[in-house]
């Protein structure tokens, strides 16, 4: 029979051979128990995580010991401590084990804090007193734990001579331990060592504990792959025959002596095992030099002298970032000239805001929020996205099962199924991502190949923000590594904007303060030209942060990296500008803001829209009286949501319409709603956009559990987000000097029965031209998604004025004016 250990690790290596397949890199060979490439951003804060790009079981996490540095391929992991940082009292205090209160004899390590937690890369199941959401494999229970297989380790090594201070050439230094725990104690371990004075390595394996007793076996290796004098990268392989208890040393695929062959013993499993890279256990012993793309595997992968492998990325060093797509220049974003003639060819222009106007009475830029149509599933949960294919089919992602990602399908938008996907996951046959995400948001990237250009980004497992890839939408693969190294908090938000030719991302931040020292939720933006590389990313100092929380309302906690311990990833701080957040001036005190559920308008330039998600919190903010809303007699929670809605010509700065509400609270379809969450994205149909929103009867946070939830369809006109509405006694908006494309001008709008419009040019001289007065344009009376512009003598054509700067005078009455553009018909 099979003991536990080598049972765990098949079911581990079938885990493996599978993930090649649904979502990993495509370089990875099946064999491959764990592939540490260190290719994160150079900075990343202590705690940030280190992806597993074969798996993705066997993360490890960045301490005080050890930095991101240049690799041989991309980046790498050195020993070295992280920049001295003086932490908050608050943050040393280690809580203690469960051995520990009970005061048991046997020796263990001190329990770690922000105070001890010295080690480069460590993994654990251990320190059950810290935040763990990171969720580490047990290395005693899979092929990490080096026993009597074959096996193969090997990784790329530059010697450093000055790699950390205080560890002389001649300490040994420790590339990697695997002990069964407790960590500090006197437990079983197997170790990789560099010998002191760089004279080789030993291969310590004594899988019954304490300090003497076990095997320590001398491996010879070619003493200038280890000099730091001459300072090169060098490939070393570590290959054990399990037949014939032979292990094998490989130095750039050259064949060193042989060390007596011996067999080796896997350590028994441990409830509290580990693994350290780069230090040992005790998180001492540093390795004087560099670690790049460090793999365990399940087998012999070199049987004879070999050639070094290149990278095991995908992304090599012949990758080439994409192409990207350029669409029209920005003209209304807020480094236009706003003097200057607009060049507004023949491009939709939406009336958001007054960015085109030179003069206007009587007309306000009012928000249409959506007409509520039908509920249209029940009882469902998650951060919701809607598309739709090119073929009209909508899919509309939610949570499955274990925090997975499924999808539903729709002909018409009202009835939904679940699509086989051909494989179950917990009984459900409609899971497009198994990993736990439910974070994320789904898009279209238009410079991706085929195979890549439905993109899902989202946080996972709390180790980092990642990028998934589908050619469908409904079979996805997950990037090797992750694009940013935080943990999500909410739903984040990116898109392709063309316009620009970046790559947008909106993320929670939780680094800043209410008035009455609560959480308040603001966004900020990332920005990208390749996603799939990590994203760019500057870390923020202990000063830095200091001097701006002499103006910035921020958290006691500096740095801001410690809010979750050493073993669990920040969340995003204020690395990056902060795009969305709450308006002092006018939003009550303890608002803020949960996810921006931001777009690119797909049907106009120019055009970005958001819907924030608005939350009203009854505790923490605010006179008694709004406080006591919050007491658990009152059977509500901590307060309600709304969704808002917000216009932009950049995408970074924003103007938002609090009222009327875009979807708000009350009763809907038989549900009394309490939480309005729009899902992301929207669908054309014709002159309808199609929304979708999850309602919640309870409030965020309730007092009791239960309550129903729904998902609605809400539908608003093409355009129709923001009106220039003029009341029915009439107004007058005059544009900017334009010049224009085409033979006809086309008018969104809406004047009712009693209401109507017209329209006039004015030439560079101020006075109408000819034929095309506001008083010889025929009215506009009706509701129209497209209508054509007439006037009484000259009719509809205006080429004779294309390519010649003018303006516009709309004269109004009781009329809500949407879009106009000129076209050529």
């Amino acid at each position: 029979m099979l003991d536990d250990r080598k049972l765990y690790r098949m079911l581990f290596f079938v885990a493996v051979f599978l993930s090649h397949f649904i979502g990993s890199a495509e370089t990875v060979q099946a064999d491959t128990c764990a592939l540490w490439l260190f290719d994160e951003q150079i900075g990343i804060y202590p705690s940030s995580v280190l992806g597993d790009a074969a798996s993705g079981d066997c993360p490890l996490v960045l301490g005080l010991g050890g930095q991101i540095v240049a690799g041989k391929f991309g980046n790498a992991l050195e020993p070295s401590m992280q920049p001295p940082v003086v932490y908050p009292a608050k943050a040393l205090q280690a809580g203690k084990s469960a051995e520990e209160k009970e005061k048991k004899p046997h020796a263990r390590a001190e329990s770690m804090s922000w105070g001890n937690a010295m080690f480069s890369a460590f993994m654990t199941r251990g320190e059950k007193h810290l935040r763990q959401e990171v969720q580490f494999t047990s290395p005693t229970r899979n092929s990490l734990n080096l026993g009597d297989y074959d096996w193969t380790v090997e990784f790329w090594y530059y010697p450093v001579s000055s790699a950390v201070p205080g560890n002389a050439a001649w300490h040994d230094g420790v590339v990697f331990e695997v002990g069964s725990g407790p960590r500090g104690g006197k437990g079983a371990v197997t170790r990789l060592l560099l010998n002191g004075g760089r004279r080789g390595f030993t291969l310590e394996n004594r899988p019954g504990g304490g300090e003497a007793g076990g095997l320590r076996l001398a491996i010879a290796s070619d003493a200038s792959a280890l000099d730091p004098a001459v300072a090169q990268w060098h490939h070393l392989a570590f290959v054990y025959a399990a037949d014939s208890n032979q292990l094998r040393h490989y130095v750039d695929g050259k064949l060193q002596p042989l060390p007596p062959s011996h067999p080796l013993n896997a350590l028994a499993p441990g409830s509290e095992d580990y693994m350290s890279i780069g230090r040992d256990g005790l998180w001492q012993r540093p390795l004087p030099g560099r670690l790049d793309e460090m793999r365990f595997s399940d087998s012999q992968v070199y049987t004879e002298s070999f050639t070094p492998p290149g990278s095991f990325s995908k992304y090599t060093r012949a990758y080439q970032p994409p192409k990207l797509k350029a669409g029209p220049k920005l003209i209304f974003s807020g480094t236009a000239d706003v003097g200057a003639v607009v060049p507004l060819a023949g491009r939709k222009y939406l009336f958001l805001d007054d960015a085109i106007v030179a003069e206007m009475k009587n007309v306000r830029f009012v928000a249409n929020p959506p007409r509520q149509t039908e509920r249209v599933l029940d009882q469902v949960s998650g951060h919701l996205v809607v598309r739709q294919d090119q073929e009209g089919l909508l899919y509309l992602y939610l949570q499955g099962p274990q925090r997975s990602l499924a999808v539903l399908t729709s002909r018409d938008g009202v009835h939904w199924k679940k699509p086989d996907l051909g494989s179950s996951y917990h009984g459900a046959r409609n899971v497009v991502i198994e990993d736990p995400v439910g974070l994320g948001t789904l898009f279209e990237d238009p410079n991706a190949p085929p195979s890549e250009r439905i993109k899902y980004f989202s946080g996972y497992r709390g180790r980092g923000s990642y990028i998934w890839s589908s050619p469908d939408g409904l079979h996805f693969k997950r990037n090797e590594t992750s694009a940013l190294p935080f943990r999500c908090g909410s739903q984040s938000i990116v898109y392709y904007d063309d316009q620009r030719q970046v790559y947008a991302g909106y993320h929670r931040s939780d680094m800043r303060k209410t008035i009455g020292n609560k959480t308040m939720r603001t966004s900020v933006m990332t920005e990208t030209t390749d996603l799939m590389r990590p994203w760019p990313y500057r870390p923020v100092s202990q000063a830095e942060q200091t001097a701006r929380a002499q103006h910035e309302r921020l958290g006691w906690m500096n740095p801001h990296y410690i809010d979750n311990g050493p073993m669990t990833p920040p969340g995003f701080g204020i690395e990056y500008p902060t795009v969305f957040t709450p308006e002092e001036s006018y939003d009550p005190v303890g608002t803020d803001i949960y996810v921006p559920k931001n777009v690119k308008y797909a049907w106009a330039p120019d055009v970005y829209l958001a819907f924030p998600i608005f939350y009203f919190h009854y505790h923490g903010d605010g006179p008694p009286t709004r406080r006591h809303l919050g007491e658990p007699e009152q059977e509500r929670g901590s307060g309600p949501v709304e969704t808002q809605l917000a216009t932009s010509r950049d995408g970074i700065h924003w103007h938002r319409y609090p009222r009327p509400t875009y979807l708000g609270i009350g009763r809907h379809a038989g549900l009394d709603l309490h939480r309005t969450y729009i899902a992301h994205g929207m669908v054309r149909r014709g002159g309808e956009i199609w929304q979708y929103y999850l309602g919640e009867e309870s409030y965020h946070s309730p007092w009791s559990r239960g309550g129903r939830n729904a998902v609605f369809r809400v539908v608003q006109r093409l355009d129709g987000f923001v009106a220039a509405d003029t009341p029915y006694t009439g107004g007058l908006l005059k544009t900017r000097p334009l010049v224009f494309e085409g033979n006809r001008l086309v008018l969104n709008i809406d004047t009712d029965a009693t209401g109507y419009t017209q329209v006039g040019l004015i030439g560079t001289d101020g006075k109408p031209i000819e034929g095309y007065g506001v008083d010889d344009c025929i009215y506009i009376n009706g509701d129209f998604i497209e209508t054509e512009i007439e006037w009484l003598k000259t009719g509809k054509d205006l080429a004779p004025l294309a390519g010649k700067p003018v303006q516009l005078v709309f004269r109004m009455r009781g009329s809500k004016l949407y879009s106009m553009q000129f076209q050529q018909r």
